[in-house]
């Protein structure tokens, strides 16, 4: 398996300095330090490897700039684009490094090698082999520059699965879109992904399922549907019960795609079936309804009964804030002066954060904990400011763009006088003038900030509002008992269509 990738360094030659100075960075800002950077002897493997780690095309590995510097300078063509920096990189523990490197020469002959000045170096650096291609945005023959195409990136993946399946190596046989970034860096630090929240919700049903219908039930009670074989659907899917778009098992991963599920669901059945039909029935018994008469309500769930009948709808932000905090988190009277104490300490976000990934039922959610301190700074602003409209909202950013603009009046007034100072007190004092200002101007800054967000997030929290009250009634014994049942959204505009 073998992932390739390919963009352009446009920058010039004048940061060269700045950037050799830190030699951990993995994009370049020019020429000379993309290919310092990849001939770097720390990132190549071993003293007796380093001999073959760095290959030229074209052109001679050690003088490599010099040569490319001069072509650019012959046909004129020192500014925009000034390379092109591509990689290829090969699953974990499949290839060695002589291969590795052999490869990556090879797709470099292949892929420029007739017309382009190319340096390729293999790296072990981050645990994985791959090799990096420097490649000269002007031909060393006719000063074309290179027309770096969707077709060229998909011609660089084409020969180099072609070289994976000759060597025998693993092909991707169906590459999907990539997971983004924001994603991939909170999923590694563990935090309430949409992918994670599923993950987890799988597991979880798989624990206590031995048959697929025991399994699509657990689902549905954590708020997902599970699409495990239909004729309208090629690939097994999964799907918040408030969403319309579904995502395919097997994007989260080898696991959880639908073999997957049915062998760990027939393990089940076939060695552990007693602990997993008890597991199953403590967990079904959370939504029976038989019983409720025998059963009253304790005073607490009266309280959860105003989050039930919250018209979120007609919620100013103010109230869609103040409910995300007061109700969401713990639906309990007790909690009420943790939600309220959010707003003056911040070290209780983390505690709020946790509470939601427990407390709160829906997909949705759980999610949004992850930006449980956006949401924080927002309610800040929303209760100093007195601010319950979106119209008081906009007041607020307008008054706080004029202040902003009269401190950077004042600190460029401290400013000019400093320059021009010479005694050390009055400069002492100059400064504790222009830093106050300084402090000031992050303060009003971030509050700005955080106002403009309460009027971009203010339909997102309405929304997971609606999705929380959907999933917490339907899961509600007492509600269940009156007829309530969970909203699926594709049912319900099939429902109103006809």
């Amino acid at each position: 398996m073998a992932v390739t990738k390919i963009w352009p360094v446009k920058d010039s030659i004048s940061r060269l300095l700045n950037y050799c100075s830190d030699p951990e960075k993995t994009k370049c800002s020019d020429l000379e330090a993309l290919l310092k950077y990849a001939s770097d002897g720390d990132k190549v493997f071993s003293e007796n490897e380093k001999l073959h780690a760095v290959t030229g095309i074209n052109c001679n590995a050690e003088t490599v700039f010099e040569e490319m510097r001069d072509v650019q300078e012959r046909f004129g063509k020192t500014g925009g684009n000034v390379a092109y920096h591509a990689y290829q990189s090969f699953k974990t523990g499949e290839i060695g490094a002589e291969l590795c490197h052999k490869l990556g020469v090879e797709l470099a002959q292949k892929m420029w090698g007739d017309k382009y000045q190319v340096l390729v170096a293999t790296h072990y650096n981050t645990g994985t082999y791959h090799n990096h291609f420097v490649l000269n945005a002007v031909g060393i023959w006719d000063g074309k520059k290179y027309d770096c195409s969707k077709r060229e990136y998909y011609r660089m993946r084409r020969l180099s699965d072609e070289m994976c399946a000759r060597e025998g190596l693993t092909v991707i046989e169906d590459p999907g879109k990539r997971t983004p970034r924001s994603v991939w860096l909170a999923e590694k630090r563990g935090e309430p992904t949409k992918y994670n929240l599923m993950r987890k919700a799988i597991d979880k049903a798989v624990s206590m399922s031995t048959d697929q219908n025991a399994f699509i039930y657990a689902m549905k009670k954590q708020g997902y549907i599970v699409d495990m074989a239909s004729f309208t659907r090629r690939y097994p899917a999964i799907r918040s019960v408030n969403a319309k778009q579904a995502t395919r098992l097997w994007r989260l991963g080898e696991d959880y795609d639908k073999g997957a599920i049915i062998d760990r669901i027939d393990r089940n059945r076939m060695y552990h079936y007693d602990e997993t039909e008890t597991r199953f029935e403590l967990f079904s018994v959370q939504f029976e309804t038989e019983g409720i008469r025998e059963k009253p309500p304790d005073p607490k769930y009266y309280f959860r009964r105003i989050f039930y009948d919250a018209d979120i709808m007609r919620a100013s932000p103010i109230e869609l804030y103040l409910m995300l905090w007061v109700f969401v988190l713990d639906l309990t009277v007790e909690t009420l002066h943790f939600a309220f104490d959010l707003i003056r300490y911040e070290s209780k976000v983390h505690e709020a954060i946790r509470r939601a990934e427990l407390v709160a039922k829906s997909p949705e959610l759980r999610e949004a904990a992850r930006f449980a301190k956006r949401y924080q700074a927002q309610l800040i602003v929303m209760s100093e400011g007195k601010l319950r409209t979106p119209d008081e909202v906009r007041d607020y950013i307008a008054k706080r763009e004029l202040e902003i603009a009269e401190v950077q009046g004042y600190r460029e007034h401290w400013r000019n006088r400093l320059r021009r100072e010479t005694d050390p007190k009055e400069i002492e004092r100059l400064k504790a003038e222009r830093d106050k200002c300084t402090r000031l101007l992050k303060h009003l800054r971030s509050r700005k900030e955080a106002a403009q967000t309460v009027i971009d997030d203010t339909e997102k929290v309405r929304y997971m509002l609606l999705c929380e009250q959907n999933v917490q009634r339907g899961t509600d014994p007492y509600e269940l008992a009156r007829g309530y049942k969970m909203r699926d959204v594709k049912q319900t505009e099939r429902s109103v269509s006809r």
